[in-house]
């Protein structure tokens, strides 16, 4: 398949509520889609869907919105034509969504765990001025700096492993804790998130995006 023909198949998706603990859905959704600065981390296990989840939100966003949508972490030969690749969180247009993969990022960049925690500093001093929606995955809480996490309006978690828990940040441990309960008795959906934001807690389900192969999943390591 060409990028074009994957871009034409692209279609919304809204993620499931499974369960509401607190505040709305449909606020949450509509402050991700509307284009005010946004920052969201993705975290959980490896193999739990994080990238799917990510690609998920950006297609929504993208069809739902038309904003520029873009990735950091990939092969472009890998994804649809909406979404392109940069190296450089300069490059995004204002106003975009950005997925950024720190796995990919450390597999590229061969260096230490810098590199992403830098990236990430950029695109919070940036996401502010030029509105942009920075979505960030990564596999623990403590390869990022604690003032990251502090700046965050979001965070979605997939499950985790009993050993990763010992190691996050006290606060993200904490949630983690809370949601520990739900995450049981959802543990049969592949899909299930648990999301942490002011305007929304509860666990809600993904689909895979419209474009979604293993070769995305893992088109960092090629």
């Amino acid at each position: 398949r060409t990028r074009k023909s994957l871009g034409e198949a692209s279609g919304y998706r809204p993620l499931e509520v499974v369960e509401s603990i607190g505040g709305e859905w449909g606020s949450f959704e509509k402050r991700l889609m509307k284009g005010k600065s946004t920052i969201g981390i993705i975290l959980g296990a490896r193999g739990t869907g994080k990238t799917a989840l990510g690609m998920r939100l950006l297609e929504n966003i993208y069809v739902r919105k038309k904003r520029k949508c873009y990735c950091m972490g990939f092969h472009a030969e890998t994804l649809p034509s909406w979404l392109s690749v940069i190296t450089d969180i300069n490059q995004a247009a204002k106003g975009s969504a950005i997925l950024i993969d720190e796995g990919g990022i450390l597999y590229s960049s061969r260096e230490s765990m810098s590199a992403p925690n830098k990236i990430l500093s950029d695109a919070l001093l940036i996401a502010r001025h030029n509105d942009l929606s920075i979505i960030f995955i990564s596999q623990n809480s403590a390869n990022l700096e604690i003032n990251a996490l502090r700046q965050a309006d979001y965070l979605l978690l997939k499950p985790s492993s009993l050993l990763q828990k010992d190691f996050e940040r006290q606060k993200i441990k904490d949630v983690y804790e809370k949601a520990s309960a739900g995450f049981a008795r959802h543990q049969d959906d592949a899909g299930i998130t648990y999301v942490y934001a002011t305007e929304f807690q509860g666990f809600v389900s993904n689909t895979l995006p419209s474009f979604w192969t293993v070769e995305v999943s893992k088109s960092f390591r090629k």
